[in-house]
């Protein structure tokens, strides 16, 4: 029997490698983060985790830059007397790098109060440095706190039981490189893996102190924030911190600028609870991921994409089409929500801004059979 060794790409890498270990990150969030490792290997890179962005009077955006192991966005609300931050990264270490920038850049007041959107790995695993830098409640809701207990520690544990092999990978890519640029890159990516991994070794699950059923508001001489719970969409938790006097509203990922991550998502409700978030007073978006939204036109498209696609993958569902059929079937062109104002247009400028690599082709269809196939999966939850 011949026996053939695979070599694999760097996309191979980013596609399988990575997917265990990012489990929580769609498709376009893996493209993020893959193409800010390769500006990594830009001389004019630094240390620096994120990018602030002023977004209203008091109301900050940290921006994350992309790092091997994916670090989420943190909106900032400078209160009277302390800062609100909304997520956490995926590393105690990144939010301790935010809590100093935010000193440095934003206010010297500090941080009292963390909000958690949701459970995912990439927004609370640096909870535990808020904590560490002084006296913090950390806000969640009922469900998002229940699933990090369930979920957080055992996702942690098998996404570390994958870097070695990761490593392996990017040293045997290092090896057979032909160009300096090459080897600079697999280096500087087993250099964050292996701290990413020595770091996590030693994780404490740092549990939300306040967790609440809908709604949860903070009254302040500077603005109002309401931390509320819309329903289940991108996980069976996620909240949105809404500031009425700013007109602003946080989102965590139920609304960004990428394909949806479905995995752990409820699809036939994700878009009723995104009208519901949709009937507050704001006029801009600070997501998860990707650049802040200046109106509603993206959160619209994304919720109209995932209520047609649900549709489509339902009605071929009920027919008895195979998934791979519809994935087949069911194609970008096809999808009207992705031809609407330019929807897909916008959605492949983020991912060949950050995936540069991918090229003339037309990626987008593997983010939307993945998006089938989470559909497919979980078509039924409610």
């Amino acid at each position: 029997m011949h026996t053939h060794t695979h070599v694999p790409s760097r996309r191979d890498f980013f596609r399988t490698a990575l997917g265990g270990a990012l489990a929580g990150a769609s498709v376009l969030e893996l493209a993020f983060h893959r193409a800010a490792w390769a500006r990594a290997q830009a001389p004019a890179a630094g240390p620096q985790l994120f990018d602030i962005e002023k977004v209203a009077d008091g109301v900050y955006c940290a921006l994350a830059r992309a790092q091997a192991m994916i670090n989420s966005n943190a909106a900032i609300f400078v209160n009277s007397q302390d800062v609100l931050v909304v997520d956490a990264h995926s590393k105690p270490s990144a939010a301790a790098a935010l809590i100093a920038q935010i000193k440095k850049e934003v206010t010297p007041k500090p941080v009292r109060l963390v909000v958690n959107s949701h459970f995912h790995w990439d927004h609370m695993q640096g909870n535990s440095a808020y904590k560490a830098a002084g006296k913090v409640d950390i806000v969640a809701s009922e469900p998002t706190k229940q699933l990090m207990q369930q979920e957080a520690e055992k996702r942690l544990k098998a996404a570390l039981e994958q870097v070695p092999q990761q490593i392996a990978a990017l040293r045997s890519r290092a090896a057979k490189a032909t160009s300096a640029g090459e080897k600079a890159f697999c280096a500087e990516q087993i250099r964050q893996m292996e701290a990413y991994q020595a770091e996590m070794k030693s994780f404490s699950l740092e549990l939300p102190s306040i967790a609440f059923a809908k709604s949860h508001i903070i009254k302040d001489r500077a603005h109002d924030l309401h931390v509320e719970f819309h329903g289940r969409a991108h996980t069976a938790g996620d909240v949105i911190v809404f500031c009425p006097q700013k007109r602003v509203v946080a989102t965590g990922d139920m609304i960004h600028g990428f394909t949806p991550y479905i995995a752990d998502g409820f699809p036939r409700i994700w878009p009723k609870t995104i009208d519901s978030v949709g009937g507050r007073a704001f006029e801009q978006i600070l997501p998860g991921h990707g650049p802040v939204h200046h109106n509603r036109e993206r959160m619209i498209h994304m919720r109209n994409y995932i209520e047609e696609l649900t549709a489509r993958v339902e009605e071929g569902k009920r027919a008895g089409t195979p998934l791979a059929e519809l994935q087949k079937a069911i194609t970008v062109a096809s999808l009207k929500s992705l031809q609407s104002n330019g929807y897909q247009k916008f959605l492949e400028a983020n991912l060949y801004k950050y995936f540069p690599n991918f090229g003339p082709a037309t990626p987008l269809q593997t983010n939307v059979n993945t998006n089938i196939e989470e559909v497919y999966k979980n078509l039924e939850r409610a």
